[in-house]
Parts: structure tokens; sequence; C-alpha cells
């Protein structure tokens, strides 16, 4: 049997903090796969906002859960998830998992995951991560949001640290970590597959793995989809200039022109309230983002917690 973690980490939402390790709580664990769980919560709020929830959950956690707080106040994505990393690997675990705090998960959501691990021997494991809006929003908007989720075992080439699940020993033999380059525009999680990939990570996804992510109001905008959109792609070109993968920074300033082109000529669906209507936006932003992330221009989302 294997002993897992659960780390999270979080950011003034304690409301969200509690509904998603309620629901972990809630989980259908399958003890022929899993015989303990730690639930590390790193809080990344000098305020310490997330500790008063822990200290009332810890009164209803049973076995096999058990829920640990740490505060870690200097700001930053890659800093806080490397903290994660580190108390985690204290527990001596066979696996490691990441969810984040504005998330909730299926009841089976864990078992899925370490059970594709052990059916494919991987390094690393991710599930599908589907958005549920506060309130109702027009198509044209929430089919952004929306993500492919692929057959189990699908091997994979890209990560997302949202609903992930890594081998220890794979942490270990390469000290991977998350790269600080990333600490302050996101993207961290991405860079840190390619890095995983250099060193020869076998990863896989799993269909029923799944989790839910709550989209609030304030992201459910088109000023939000371009600023993601933009961050994106300029990650992206950064990181294949940090690979020195010439040949595909060409090819991406390529296609980078011909999204804007795109865009420019797909504008004339904006008057029109149809699941297309901001294609011609996104794709300028797509493309201003490619290009920005050639000349090192990139967009700090996250210079200030949010």
């Amino acid at each position: 049997m294997n002993q897992v973690v659960i780390g999270i980490p979080t950011y003034k939402r304690p409301e969200m903090l509690e509904k998603l390790i309620l629901s972990i709580y809630a989980s259908q664990i399958n003890h022929d796969l899993i015989d303990a769980i730690n639930i590390v919560v790193v809080d990344n709020d000098s305020e310490r906002t997330a500790e008063f929830v822990i200290d009332a959950l810890k009164s209803n956690c049973i076995l096999p859960f058990t829920i640990h707080y740490f505060n870690y106040p200097k700001k930053g994505l890659t800093h806080v998830r490397n903290e994660i990393l580190k108390q985690s690997l204290k527990f001596n675990p066979e696996y490691i998992a990441f969810v984040d705090d504005d998330e909730y998960v299926t009841e089976n959501w864990l078992n899925e995951l370490v059970k594709t691990m052990i059916n494919t021997n991987a390094d690393i494991v991710q599930g599908p991560n589907l958005p549920v809006f506060e309130k109702e929003v027009p198509d044209y908007i929430s089919r952004w949001f929306h993500v492919e989720n692929f057959e189990t075992n699908t091997q994979m080439e890209l990560v997302e640290s949202n609903n992930l699940l890594i081998k220890s020993k794979f942490l270990d033999d390469h000290n991977l970590r998350f790269d600080s380059r990333f600490d302050q525009t996101g993207g961290e999680d991405t860079f840190f597959g390619v890095q995983a990939l250099e060193k020869g990570a076998r990863i896989f996804w799993s269909h029923d793995a799944i989790v839910y992510e709550t989209i609030p109001e304030k992201r459910a905008t088109l000023k939000w989809l371009m600023r993601r959109i933009y961050r994106s792609a300029s990650t992206f070109t950064y990181i294949l200039k940090l690979k020195k993968s010439y040949v595909m920074l060409i090819r991406k300033f390529f296609i980078s022109i011909l999204y804007l082109i795109f865009g420019i000529c797909s504008l004339a669906f904006l008057p029109f309230s149809h699941k297309h209507k901001y294609l011609g936006l996104t794709k300028i932003s797509e493309a201003c983002g490619g290009f920005a992330g050639m000349i090192n221009l990139r967009y700090k989302e996250y210079a200030e917690n949010n």
C-alpha cells in the first residue's frame, strides 16, 4: 500500500479552502491502494488567514487523513509549491498530489490518480480540472475555460499543477523543483513538466481523476481571458528561449504573425453573440504574447496575489 501527501497552496481563500478539504474528507479511499494520507496546507499569506480554517478542520479529521498547516509568507508561486514539496517529503510518501485552493475533488479522485500511476508505472499523473462558474456566463466566455479530458493512460507532454500526482522517488532522484524564474508570471508547472520530460519522466492522464475549479465572476470576463492568453503565450515563448529551441522559436514567430492577421480579420465576429464572438481578440492576445516572450517582456500576473 501507499502513503500519499496532498499538497495545497493557499492565499486568502479560507472559504474555498474549507470546501476543498471537506471534499477530500468525503473521498472514498480504496485502502488496497492507499493506507495513509497527509494533507499539507502551505499558507502564502503573512496574516495566516488559512490557519483558523485548518485548526477547525483538525477536529473532524479522521483516518486515513492527517492535516498539517504551514505558513510561508514569502510571496510567489514557486516559493509556495517548493515549500509544499519540502514539507511533504518529510513524511516519506510514495506520492505527492497537488490541488489548488479554488478547487474541490470528486470522491474517487485520489484513487484514480494512484491507480493510473501504478498501472502505467508513471512518474507523474494528471487529471482534468473542470470549470464551475459562480454565475451563469454566455457561451462565448465559458468556452475558453473548458478543457479536453483525454482517455486514461494517454501519455502527456504538458504538466499543470492544479490536479497532479508525482512519484516522490522521481523528485529525489532528479532533485526536481519548481523554477523561481516563473515565480510571478505563472507557467512554473509547465516548465516543471519540461524539466521532468528532459529527465525521462513518464507522464500519463487519468480521465476519472476529476477536480472542479470555481470560476469567480471577476475571472469570467474578456479582460481576464485576454490577459491569461497573453501570459500563457509569452511564457511558452520564454520557455523555448530557455531551452534554446531556435527552430521552434522561428516557427512560433511566424505562427504569431498568422494569428495576428487571422485575429484582425476575425474581429468581424464581435458584433454577433455566438460562441466565436471573441475569437479575433483572443488570437491577437496570443500573437502579442508570443512576440512579447521573444523579447523577455513577461506579464507578471502574480506580482500581487489576488
